[in-house]
């Protein structure tokens, strides 16, 4: 659920700045600099991080099985 969540701040971030830049072109330069940035600063945070320790300790594949081995 935690990961859903982040998925869905990352994607409205993305709205938000697209807003922004609509929001730039058309009607405002300072409200649509304000919105974009905004937005920004947030698609930023909410980027998905390609650390290999953070994707080591949040994997699905934690539990291995070792095979029995006949001797």
């Amino acid at each position: 659920m935690n990961k859903m969540l982040k998925a869905l701040a990352f994607a409205t971030s993305f709205g938000l700045m697209f807003l922004g830049l609509i929001i730039l072109i058309h009607l405002d330069l300072f409200t649509g600099l304000l919105i974009f940035a905004i937005g920004a600063i947030y698609f930023f945070k909410y980027l998905p991080s390609n650390n290999k320790e953070y994707l080591k300790e949040n994997s699905y594949n934690v539990i291995r099985i070792k095979p029995k081995l006949k001797k």
